[in-house]
């Protein structure tokens, strides 16, 4: 138990292959350094890989510009910057994020690192993917500018809002688009929840929700088959074996930023276990109002599953009040970004215990995609639906 909040993992692992091979051989062609808006990410992703976290010299001045300085030998090495772009507590905004991740990889540079990779697993400003309205800028795409004049090599995410995001950036610097779907899925099936309906809380995310289906469907009916011997040996889910999916989809009508009018129900949940699939949770107020909308059609029990928890404003209430009301059971999310403390949380949430939350780490997973872009090996991104195969030993 973390703060309260429980932090959980996979009780088997089904992207991660271990540390790597040698560490002598890291240490002389690569380098793993941390921002300062997830430091603890960034230790979890290092321990998973068997390698200590390179020193930088991170803060600010007294006039809050930012300061970056690196404290180890860069030259002629492969280096991954792990930074979320989203607010620190209890003072860090998400322009101060970004800004130290533009300087830290000005500072890589200048120092002749071979190439850099900036592991974002939040990235910043993904929402603004496009004009909604004349004289709209497109947030998303000016970061990735950004990123490319800098002259960075690579990025590695995790479950961009939206996939067009990755042609933001040029050819020279491709983009490796993670998902936690599917391990989320993995651990959902390995609770029983084998026939629950995934639903998504709107039109954008069908994709998203089809894979978590398919995942949580073929994978929980090879836990009931197989035994642990057969599962140590033998791949889970093969592009031949996706078996049907069970989807529903609400569809919003916003009148402006986080303000949805109306949700309408496409598909049935009435005595079904429902799970909603998102990738971000900010304000909460869609995730509630789709949660009371499912128990209002006859939901059995409706959880949540979220990569990005980023909780603002009246967030922590709304949940509370969901959890209080029945109308939410529980809300898994990752620790792609840094959370409110616990005592916040309860502050937030006035006389309502805080919400049963969950928090899944995907450290493992972003180590194992650091490592295998370190040896030049393939990442298994086309169809990481059909690749949730290996089923590995804890370390």
């Amino acid at each position: 138990m973390q703060d309260g909040r429980e932090a959980v993992t996979t009780k088997r692992w089904y992207y991660y292959k271990g540390p790597v091979s040698s560490t002598d051989s890291w240490s002389r062609q690569c380098c793993l350094f941390a921002g300062s808006t997830h430091p603890q990410l960034a230790q979890e992703v290092a321990g998973y890989l068997g390698v200590s976290l390179s020193p930088a010299n991170l803060g600010q001045y007294a006039d809050s510009e930012v300061f970056v300085e690196v404290l180890d030998t860069v030259r002629g090495r492969d280096v991954f910057v792990l930074q979320s772009v989203c607010r620190s507590h209890p003072l860090g905004s998400v322009n101060d994020a970004f800004m130290e991740l533009l300087l830290f990889i000005s500072a890589l540079r200048r120092s002749s690192a071979r190439s850099i990779t900036a592991v974002l697993p939040y990235y910043g400003y993904a929402r603004s993917d496009r004009r909604f309205r004349g004289r709209y800028p497109i947030g998303a795409a000016d970061v990735a500018r950004a990123l490319t004049s800098a002259s960075i090599d690579r990025v590695i995410s995790l479950d961009l809002h939206s996939r067009q995001i990755e042609g933001f950036f040029p050819p020279s610097v491709p983009v490796d688009n993670l998902t936690a779907g599917p391990v989320a899925a993995c651990y959902f099936a390995e609770l029983g929840l084998d026939d629950a309906v995934a639903v998504s809380p709107d039109a954008g995310g069908v994709t998203r929700a089809k894979e978590f289906s398919t995942v949580l469907t073929n994978v929980a009916s090879k836990l009931q088959k197989r035994s642990d011997a057969d599962l140590r040996e033998q791949p889970w889910v093969d592009s031949q074996d996706l078996g049907a999916n069970k989807l529903a989809i609400f569809v919003k009508q916003r009148s402006g930023a986080s303000q949805i009018d109306r949700m309408d129900l496409i598909g049935s949940v009435a005595n079904q276990d429902v799970i909603l699939v998102d990738d971000i949770v900010d304000t909460a107020g869609s995730l509630c109002t789709a949660a009371a909308e499912c128990k209002r059609h006859g939901a059995r029990t409706v959880r949540a599953f979220c990569t990005h928890g980023l909780f603002s404003g009246s967030a922590p209430r709304l949940l509370a009040e969901a959890c209080a009301a029945g109308d939410l059971d529980e809300l898994l999310i990752t620790n792609t970004v840094p959370q409110l403390q616990w005592s916040e949380w309860k502050e937030a949430c006035g006389h309502l215990p805080p919400p049963r939350m969950k928090v899944l780490s995907i450290g493992a997973m972003l180590a194992e995609a650091i490592k295998r872009i370190a040896q030049n090996e393939r990442l298994n991104l086309t169809n990481m639906v059909a690749h949730v195969v290996e089923q590995l030993s804890k370390l």
